[in-house]
């Protein structure tokens, strides 16, 4: 019988918990007080490396995407830090974080297609 969930994609929705609480409510810096989302975590076979998926629900007009991404980069060694105390893993992943525009991308399809409905809507009657 096969597994439903591999032990790489417990460990990403164990990561993903963990570093959405880490972000939230264990980083100091002002510049992290927005809300960060964290879409999905990719883990590697080797559980060595960990792609972290983030989006943002607003953004400070002082703090650029590319610049909160650099910061939380240069904080995932102290973010790795914190989950060697929280999961019991012999090994935790190096972590990458990137910028995922999905949300923005759907919504903007979502509004085209609204769009699109009204007028054949009102082109029909």
């Amino acid at each position: 019988m096969e597994k439903s969930f591999s032990r790489s994609s417990k460990i990403a929705q164990e990561l993903q918990k963990n570093i959405a609480i880490i972000i939230q409510c264990l980083l100091k810096d002002p510049r992290f007080r927005i809300i960060i989302t964290i879409s999905e975590v990719i883990v590697s076979k080797d559980l060595s490396y960990a792609q972290v998926f983030i989006s943002f629900l607003e953004i400070n007009n002082n703090v650029s995407i590319e610049k909160l991404l650099t910061l939380l980069n240069k904080a995932s060694g102290y973010i790795r830090k914190l989950l060697c105390k929280k999961l019991k893993l012999r090994i935790i992943p190096n972590i990458v974080f990137y910028y995922d525009d999905s949300f923005i991308k759907g919504n903007r399809i979502s509004l085209l297609l609204n769009k699109l409905t009204k007028k054949t809507l009102f082109n029909k009657g």
